[in-house]
């Protein structure tokens, strides 16, 4: 686009004084508050809205991958997520790689679950937009280019090696810093030797030549589902997405911390609701052992939450996240209780 390099130095300025508003040239730029790998900004310019993330700039390749992903979803018209307008990843104008979209004017469903439950149209929207997203495979869209799903990796190892680490880095830290943090920290080893017992006796084969590759979304947080003006569901930050495990999509949806607010009901209902892709003969036995690894995944996530409350971000991230101490952790002490009866329900 003719207008993105004159965009892109609005979102410069803004940046640059780190404003929460910024006006100049007839454009205005807010920060919109969000995840904490990036920088979003809603620029209103010459009669349009767009949205322009900052993204971290590591390995993932978070702006190439999203921009990516929105054309992917864009070419067969599934009208899942917002239109891409254009990738810089020359960091000549920004100091980082940076996607831009088309504004989605709506609400997000995170907003919702604030004690009530999602309406059931809202919760039907939701797991037939993950069916729609897991319908497209490698090959369906000529000229579009995506890596594998960050985090699915089609090895359990990787996975063990993963909790292991999460324990022995935050773990010393809990025993000295909370009265009941080594209770906690002998619970949480106990979880990860029961899904290294999992992975050890499952006939499961996650290797990707044996699994039925789909687009996958990686991170189903509801902040990120929009309910869009139009009574319709989209999703934005795809910055994760990528060729991927479905039944690993499917139970990041049972255990990412932002749907914890959902009822055990809601959950069973989604679970029971997602048609299974046809000739996968392995996908319950694969999805058994995703749901022991996340359930544990995401208490040592909380606890990595709390460890960052009190000592600093863990790693470099364009808005640094917040969060109450007190609450951190007793979402901990939550988080492990669940991964507990998780583990209980599946001997």
């Amino acid at each position: 686009m003719r207008e993105a390099s004159a965009w892109l130095k609005f979102v410069a300025n803004a940046h640059a004084a780190q404003a929460t508003t910024w006006t100049g040239r007839g454009a205005t730029v807010l920060r919109v508050t969000g995840g904490a790998n990036n920088a979003l900004y809603r620029v209103e310019a010459a009669g349009q809205r767009f949205a322009c993330k900052l993204c971290v700039d590591d390995r993932r390749q978070r702006a190439r991958r999203e921009y990516g992903a929105l054309r992917l979803l864009q070419a067969p018209g599934l009208d899942l997520s917002p239109e891409p307008l254009w990738l810089d990843e020359s960091c000549a104008v920004v100091p980082y790689p940076a996607v831009a979209y088309r504004w989605l004017s709506g609400v997000p469903l995170g907003s919702e679950l604030t004690g009530a439950e999602l309406t059931a149209p809202k919760l039907d929207a939701l797991i037939e937009s993950i069916q729609r997203v897991h319908s497209v495979r490698p090959g369906d869209v000529a000229g579009v280019e995506l890596p594998d799903a960050w985090f699915h990796w089609f090895d359990f190892g990787p996975y063990l090696d993963e909790l292991r680490g999460f324990l022995a880095k935050y773990g010393p830290w809990l025993i000295e810093a909370d009265r009941q943090g080594r209770a906690m920290c002998e619970r949480l080893d106990r979880l990860v030797d029961d899904c290294a017992d999992s992975v050890a006796i499952s006939d499961a084969d996650p290797r990707r030549e044996r699994v039925p590759l789909r687009l996958c979304r990686v991170d189903p947080n509801l902040a990120n589902a929009v309910w869009c003006d139009d009574d319709q569901l989209r999703w934005v930050d795809w910055e994760y997405s990528g060729w991927g495990d479905p039944a690993l999509d499917l139970a990041d949806l049972r255990w990412h911390a932002a749907l914890d607010g959902l009822s055990s009901e809601a959950h069973a209902w989604l679970r029971n609701s997602y048609r299974r892709p046809k000739g996968d003969g392995s996908f319950e036995e694969r999805l058994a052992v995703w749901d022991r690894l996340l359930a544990a995944r995401w208490a040592l996530l909380m606890l990595r939450l709390l460890w960052s409350a009190h000592e600093g971000p863990d790693r470099e991230r364009l808005t640094q996240p917040t969060g109450d101490a007190v609450a951190l952790r007793a979402r901990l002490a939550r988080f492990i209780e669940r991964a507990e009866h998780a583990a209980v329900a599946a001997r």
